[in-house]
């Protein structure tokens, strides 16, 4: 049974809310809503980027200004988004962006709802004391939560956490309007669907909500109230920095139901894709009131249907946007072939992240990945052929794995190198709640939500180094698990550098000399750069928070990427 350690101190000890039973606020009249994207834990080592525009209170605010709803918005991160400060009560960490007391002191005070969301679930123990804090100020006003994590955790949260009322589960547009509706005008709570409340101090579940099946009708995302630029300016993205980016949506859910992912439980297993020309004229709406030159496609599984792609390519092409624009989230490979490469690139693609995650076909089949590895080696050939940066994510220590699959896995990766794939990242698998495979170790006692494990989950994220890898399966330990994960980071890059000997000199001019960070592989180093810097400087001042110099802020740069 594998436990959760780490070398920091836990989090101090919070006293628990009051228990509490709002009232409904009985009125026909508009509600205010306050919507809080919390600030983020991070490390000044920490791998990649802990913050991006948030698409999803964007929607979520559209839908009830749409309703006819008054919103504001406090965003902890991007109205602070170089600023770095100690986090009280976790060791080693730093807050990105605005501390808890400031957060608090913007909610308008006049909203009689906040809406708080929760993706990661290595975020849930600061996202709690920030809600801890909202309540002990705010203690008549009703406290939602919503996102990935609150899907998963809905009934633990209202069973642990007296502070949040209600929590609203998986695709929250029409469900957050009629959570809002139903608190305004004194309709009971149970008639909801798609909510976890407390009654009587249980948790109360009601009926799954449908997903929205008119995909095309769902109001775009509102950037108004975001503070969009500061994050366009920043240049902040999951993949490469491509110039002034901005996130988008294409399609919704995933059809796949793969054991680790927790899809299927936030979006169920539709998967529906926008018309293309409705995207298409989302981003030259865009790109002209926001001067943006790329975008960020934050969809689960973007390509499912080739012709969908085609037809989107060719708009874009036939509307000449001049923009570019990466699937940064991970993709199926099955619609990426030889035919369609070439126009991702003249349509401005300039980066495609692929998600074969093993590449044992044993450990697929008990994973239930529907990949077809030989198919996928085709297509990166022709992603990379036809100029398009490559990326491709794999996870060791799934349930089950063997030897046997780890000499398999480290096999493709050796084939992912030598056939110009850019970066592989390989994590340690870590078993989310709401995936299958959390469910199965909590019913085999080899799991359990706990401040500890939501520490586990928060120090094995923060960082590049092993110390603080988890094994949850049943032939390797944590040590071992660690190194499996170095020597496929090790493998990759000796066979890539081996192949193509100018790749080194290539990223260190980029990133030392240069200093610019448009491929995925610098602009980690740079984040880590900054936020180590972030550090020093705030021990120089010896300050509990800094917002960081000219030189050391995030900004764009004129570099488009390409296969550096």
């Amino acid at each position: 049974m594998a436990s959760i350690q780490s070398d920091v101190s836990k989090p101090v000890a919070r006293k628990p809310a009051p228990s509490r039973t709002f009232k409904l606020q009985v009125s026909q009249q508009p509600a205010r809503v306050c919507l809080i994207q919390p600030s983020t834990l991070t490390s000044a080592d920490a791998y990649g980027l802990d913050v991006v525009p948030p698409l999803g209170l964007a929607y979520i605010a559209s839908a009830l200004k749409g309703a006819g709803h008054y919103v504001t918005f406090v965003d902890g991160v991007g109205e602070a988004l170089d600023r770095y400060g100690r986090a009280p009560g976790y060791e080693g960490l730093l807050i990105h962006g605005l501390p808890i007391d400031e957060i608090v002191a913007r909610i308008d005070p006049d909203a009689h709802i906040v809406g708080v969301t929760a993706m990661f679930s290595n975020q849930w123990l600061f996202t709690r004391d920030l809600i801890l804090a909202i309540r002990a100020k705010f203690p008549e006003k009703l406290i939602i939560m919503g996102g990935e994590h609150v899907t998963a955790c809905a009934d633990y949260i209202i069973e642990s956490c007296l502070a949040v009322d209600a929590c609203v589960l998986g695709e929250g547009e029409e469900t957050v309007v009629d959570l809002v509706d139903a608190y305004r005008t004194g309709r009971p709570l149970v008639e909801v669907a798609g909510i976890v409340f407390r009654d009587a101090g249980k948790p109360v579940r009601t009926p799954r909500r449908g997903r929205i099946r008119a995909i095309d009708e769902i109001p775009e995302p509102d950037w108004s109230i975001v503070p969009i630029e500061r994050y366009i300016e920043s240049g902040v993205t999951y993949g490469a920095n491509l110039g002034r980016s901005i996130p988008l949506l294409a399609s919704r859910g995933c059809p796949f139901q793969c054991t680790f992912c927790s899809s299927p439980q936030m979006w169920t297993t539709l998967w529906s894709a926008r018309k293309p020309e409705l995207v298409v004229a989302e981003m030259k709406k865009y790109k002209t009131r926001y001067n943006v030159t790329n975008f960020d496609f934050y969809d689960l599984t973007a390509i499912v249907r080739k012709q969908w792609i085609a037809d989107f390519c060719n708009l874009l092409i036939k509307e000449e946007l001049n923009v570019t624009w990466q699937l940064a989230s991970g993709t199926r490979s099955e619609a990426i072939d030889s035919e369609i490469t070439p126009l991702l690139y003249k349509a401005g693609c300039r980066l495609v992240i692929y998600a074969p995650e093993s590449g044992s076909p044993e450990e697929l089949k008990r994973i239930k990945k529907k990949v077809k590895l030989d198919r996928m080696i085709l297509s990166m050939k022709d992603s990379h052929r036809a100029g398009i940066e490559t990326k491709a994510n794999m996870i060791f220590g799934m349930l089950g794995m063997t030897w046997r699959d780890v000499f398999n896995s480290y096999l493709f990766i050796a084939r992912m190198a030598v056939t110009g794939v850019t970066n592989v990242a390989g994590y340690p698998f870590s078993p989310y709640p709401g995936s299958e495979d959390f469910s199965r170790l909590i019913s085999e006692g080899r799991a359990k939500l706990s401040d500890e494990y939501f520490m586990g989950l928060l120090m094995l994220a923060r960082n590049l180094h092993t110390k603080n890898t988890v094994s949850y399966n049943e032939n390797f330990n944590s040590k071992v698990l660690a190194m499996i994960c170095s020597g496929a980071f090790l493998l990759f890059y000796g066979v890539s550098f081996a192949v193509r000997p100018w790749r080194p000199f290539q990223i260190a001019y980029t990133n030392f000399i240069k200093r610019e960070s448009s491929s995925i592989l610098t602009l980690a180093f740079t984040n880590m750069r900054r936020k180590k810097a972030a550090l020093k400087f705030m021990d120089a001042k010896q300050a509990d928070a800094v917002d960081l110099p000219a030189e050391l802020k995030m900004r764009n740069t004129d570099n488009v990427g390409g296969r550096g």
